[in-house]
């Protein structure tokens, strides 16, 4: 007897820009650089901070930038007026570049072009900036360069910028010395247990709970995929964090959620180098296996999967994303915090960056008209000059057509001024409802930054927070846009 059809209880969803499902907020969507079928995806695993943990950043970045100032001042022999120092949380964004020669910090476009800097928390000019970086592109990979990848990175930043000032005003620093001074330290705070003692005697005040997290583990693990924890963090951190994010002191305990937990892996080490070690079982009274140290290859022994069978979740461009998925050919997806405050006021400012749009296109029309008469002047001034001995009609035609393109290139002139004077409004307004400091994240004008073109070339999906998946079927095939080149637009 034939068995009867049953309807797949995991049915696959076609995701894409057109055909989302309705009522998905467009901060909490899933956006989608290359096909990812989720139907394919064996194994889904996470990184803990910024990805599971979503920490409440100002309190963190306070906090870090305290204990590190402190530090200095202990440590290194800063003089203590430092501590004095204020914390501004909006100064320096992530996707920006340390230029550690001359103590200046930089917005670079795809291509390692400079498009905004400031030396110390003092911007630079356009004069200034073209002087010290149009002559060529930077080469982000030299030492002299630090990238500011991760979260985790912007108390320093900022302490290192407002010490370049605070030097400057005394003497000329050496600011590759300071640098390194606040990177040892704030290094040193993270390493002691300094910042994340604080953090485990109140994680309320540092960490913000998503209620959808344990739903959407239990999601992955209900339609047969293993899910696991990679993370740099040490077991007994991992252990506070994740207890306060899932058990709420009700339910099963955080490491039943997952089939494998890695602690101490060392990324971006572990996706590159082979371990002599390999893996190394943590004694842990629960069933749950936790390891520690090891690299991506006796994992993936371990975890009985390999590949581009395995999604995993992080939030360090670098040390997550890129490196698994160049070592090790995982799929990946990002997970960009920022993204719900930057959607949100590219939506309020929909109507002027429409204006600026159209703004600018106008200014390339009218210089490619000015462009167009001022050739047009030349050839008739050739003309002019060729029928002297000519009858006087012809000169007196040629004159009056002189006279008018003279005209129109005046006409053009003041509008060239007026709508670079608009442009320049509606740039700074648009900048200003992001960051007045850099403006957005993902873009600066037409073009896209270097964050922007990081996301886009080594994340297969992005999303702000890993509960988002919930949005969709689990089985979604998300889809990417149809690329094109300029000439096809």
């Amino acid at each position: 007897m034939p068995t009867p059809f049953l309807p797949d209880p995991f049915p696959e969803y076609r995701a894409t820009p057109a055909a989302l499902p309705a009522g998905i907020p467009r901060d909490q969507r899933v956006f989608v650089n290359r096909n990812l079928r989720m139907r394919s995806i064996d194994a889904v695993g996470f990184d803990l901070d910024y990805t599971l943990a979503h920490y409440r950043i100002w309190e963190l970045d306070d906090l870090a930038f305290r204990l590190t100032k402190r530090k200095l001042v202990e440590k290194r022999g800063h003089p203590e007026e430092i501590l004095a120092i204020p914390f501004d949380p909006e100064f320096v964004v992530r996707g920006l570049v340390i230029d550690r020669r001359r103590g200046n910090i930089l917005k670079m476009d795809y291509h390692n072009y400079v498009v905004r800097a400031f030396h110390g928390r003092e911007a630079l000019t356009d004069e200034e900036r073209k002087r010290s970086y149009r002559a060529r592109r930077i080469r982000t990979s030299a030492r002299a360069y630090v990238s500011v990848d991760t979260l985790f990175h912007l108390p320093e930043v900022y302490l290192y910028l407002a010490l370049v000032d605070f030097y400057e005003e005394r003497r000329r620093p050496d600011y590759g010395a300071l640098y390194q001074d606040v990177r040892d330290m704030i290094d040193e705070a993270h390493a002691d247990g300094s910042i994340k003692s604080e953090i485990q005697s109140d994680p309320s005040r540092f960490v913000s709970p998503d209620p959808r997290l344990a739903r959407f583990l239990e999601s992955l693990r209900s339609a047969g995929k293993k899910v696991f924890v990679l993370t740099n963090s040490e077991l007994y951190y991992t252990d506070v964090l994740l207890s306060f994010l899932l058990d709420g002191g009700e339910g099963p305990s955080w490491d039943s959620r997952f089939d494998l937990v890695v602690v101490e892996s060392g990324k971006p080490d572990f996706f590159r180098e082979r371990s002599e070690e390999g893996l190394q079982r943590v004694d842990w009274i629960r069933e749950t296996p936790v390891f520690r140290g090891g690299d991506v290859w006796s994992f993936e022994r371990e975890l009985g999967l390999h590949g581009d069978s395995i999604l995993y979740w992080g939030d360090h461009t670098y040390g997550d994303i890129l490196r698994s998925k160049k070592s090790v050919g995982w799929r990946t997806a990002m997970i960009i915090p920022e993204l719900e405050s930057e959607i949100r006021a590219t939506d309020r400012m929909s109507t002027e960056q429409t204006d600026l749009t159209e703004a600018l296109e106008y200014r390339d029309r009218i210089e490619v008209e000015e462009h167009r008469i001022r050739l047009e002047i030349r050839r008739l001034t050739a003309v002019s000059e060729e029928s002297r001995a000519s009858a006087a009609a012809v000169r007196r035609e040629v004159e009056r057509k002189l006279d008018s393109h003279r005209e129109h290139l005046t006409r053009i002139g003041k509008e060239k001024e007026q709508v670079h004077r608009r442009i320049a409004e509606l740039d700074d307004r648009c900048n200003r409802e992001h960051n007045r400091y850099w403006g957005p994240l993902f873009r600066e004008r037409n073009a896209i930054t270097r964050f922007g073109h990081q996301v886009k070339d080594f994340a297969c999906i992005y999303t702000s927070r890993v509960s988002n998946f919930l949005h969709y079927p689990i089985n979604t095939y998300f889809r990417s846009p149809v690329e094109r080149l300029p000439h096809e637009f």
